[in-house]
């Protein structure tokens, strides 16, 4: 089974008022990746998140797209799937966040992975990260590279016959 979306989205931090910053996606045939314009309202920085992800508000109004395009393409590219991620309390509410800001209705669905991987694979999918972030020279908390590790993780994991 590989066919399910990976979601990853790093934010300009961790709380109520951060807003989505980068959006990552992977599935076994296709990969997205965005930078987002934060809209007006979205002020907050938090200067630990950039360190960690090295994006600043500049990259985001050098490089990102309106807030509008992204949802809209989301959900063009996703209609109504149910798309994983590995911190879905997070995800989802900068998914949320995104959505309610451009007043466009969200069509797809985010789960925790642990509802794809089930109980008994859990584990598994954690040692099978832990391997590959650390045999990766990928750069962590950047979108899409995080979507990459996670969706290959679970697909090991989900293989597993443990």
């Amino acid at each position: 089974m590989s066919d399910f979306w990976i979601l990853d989205i790093e934010a300009s931090g961790l709380s109520p008022v951060s807003y989505p910053i980068e959006i990552g996606l992977v599935n076994a045939e296709q990969e997205y990746q965005t930078l987002i314009l934060p809209e007006e309202s979205w002020v907050h920085w938090c200067l630990k998140a950039h360190e960690l992800h090295g994006l600043s508000r500049q990259d985001l109004f050098d490089k990102g797209r309106p807030a509008d395009e992204v949802a809209k393409e989301l959900n063009r590219l996703l209609a109504s799937a149910t798309v994983y991620s590995d911190h879905e309390d997070w995800d989802s509410f900068w998914i949320s966040r995104l959505f309610e800001a451009v007043s466009i209705e969200q069509k797809f669905h985010v789960a925790g992975l642990n509802t794809l991987l089930g109980g008994n694979k859990t584990s598994t999918f954690v040692t099978c990260f832990d391997e590959l972030s650390q045999a990766s020279s990928h750069r962590a908390h950047r979108a899409l590279n995080d979507a990459r590790i996670i969706h290959r993780a679970a697909i090991l994991a989900l293989n597993s016959d443990e």
